[in-house]
């Protein structure tokens, strides 16, 4: 819904302007599944429990891993090979 903006309604030349405004009265509410579409990815990445671990590779080294995100990496390497056949 609309009404004219504040401004204009105050102008003494609002009944002969050509350049009123409008500005909008209340919202819509955001249907529930619309607002869980556009945040289920973000929430799908947070529920992801991560599984860190060290890896010593000498004695004053020491890697810390997410496993996790290795086993994603794993199978995005394994399917980027097994389409990509032809070349």
């Amino acid at each position: 819904m609309k009404k004219l903006a504040t401004k204009c309604r105050k102008c003494p030349y609002v009944l002969t302007c050509d350049h009123k405004q409008m500005e909008a009265v209340g919202s819509l509410p955001l249907s529930k599944s619309a607002a869980e579409s556009s945040t289920a990815p973000l929430m799908q990445e947070m529920a992801v429990k991560h599984d860190y671990r060290d890896i010593k590779i000498g004695e004053n080294t020491t890697v810390t891993i997410d496993l996790e995100d290795l086993k994603k990496k794993l199978v995005e390497d394994f399917y980027k090979g097994v389409f990509n056949l032809g070349g």
